[in-house]
This record gives structure tokens, C-alpha cells and sequence, in this order.
């Protein structure tokens, strides 16, 4: 994949969407991203043509197993990142987002590994979602 910052917020707010058993929509994603919805329906067309995301016409969209597994990816970097901040670094929980948010994207899986491992093989950001298992 060639990476965007933007084509993974997608995949991470369709994963999250999932997460909740909410059913996605291009109304949904605009709603959440705040943009238009040709703006979100043109990133739809991106992600189905890269085989991340599945959709038909007025139906819900879906993250098809590469996108998920993707997703996964974004979304365990972030929480482990999170964790990592505030465990380790000692920031405030209302520091760590925006933060996590800017590192996610790096690709390197030593360095989210070695995280892993320092933070002990942690399940569990600060907030108290789940970190998934990723290979990064």
C-alpha cells in the first residue's frame, strides 16, 4: 500500500465503526471526518480498487480480511503508542492522542515490537480498550 496518513484514518475509523457493530455508511464517514460525502465516496472508490474495503451501491461498506488486517495494524500502534506515552513517558491521558496519532504511521515493526516488549506484552491501552495482536 502506498502509504497516506489519510487512507489509514480511514481504515482505522471503519475498523473502529466495526469495533462498535455500527453498520458504515459514506453519511457516517462524512459525519465523523467532517467533510463532504464525494469526498469520502472518492476514498471509498480508492480503498475498494486497493482491495482494503468492500461496498455496493446502498450498502453498508466493509473492510474486506487485508483491510482489517491493515486497520489492526494502525489501530495497535496507536493504543501501544498510547500506552507507551503515558506508562513510560508519564504524559497526561489527555496528551497521548494526538501524539499517538502522528506516530502510528511510522513503518517499522522492530521499533513497535521493541514497544511491545518494553510495556511487558500489554492487552490494554491507558483508556482501557484493547490492544490487538499485530505483526506491524
Amino acid at each position: 500500500m502506498k502509504k497516506t496518513t489519510e487512507k489509514e484514518n480511514y481504515l482505522k475509523a471503519l475498523y473502529k465503526f466495526e469495533e462498535k457493530s455500527k453498520e458504515v455508511s459514506v453519511t457516517a464517514l462524512s459525519e465523523y471526518f467532517k467533510v463532504s460525502k464525494s469526498t469520502v465516496s472518492n476514498m471509498i472508490k480508492k480503498l475498494v480498487k486497493m482491495g482494503f474495503v468492500d461496498t455496493q451501491p446502498y450498502k453498508a461498506i466493509l473492510l474486506t480480511d487485508l483491510g482489517r488486517t491493515k486497520a489492526i495494524e494502525i489501530i495497535s500502534k496507536h493504543r501501544l503508542i498510547e500506552l507507551y506515552l503515558v506508562k513510560e513517558m508519564h504524559f497526561e491521558l489527555d496528551e497521548v492522542h494526538e501524539i499517538a496519532e502522528e506516530i502510528e504511521h511510522i513503518e517499522n515493526s522492530k521499533f513497535f515490537n521493541r514497544m511491545r516488549s518494553i510495556l511487558g506484552d500489554a492487552t490494554l491501552d491507558p483508556h482501557g480498550s484493547v490492544i490487538p495482536r499485530s505483526k506491524y
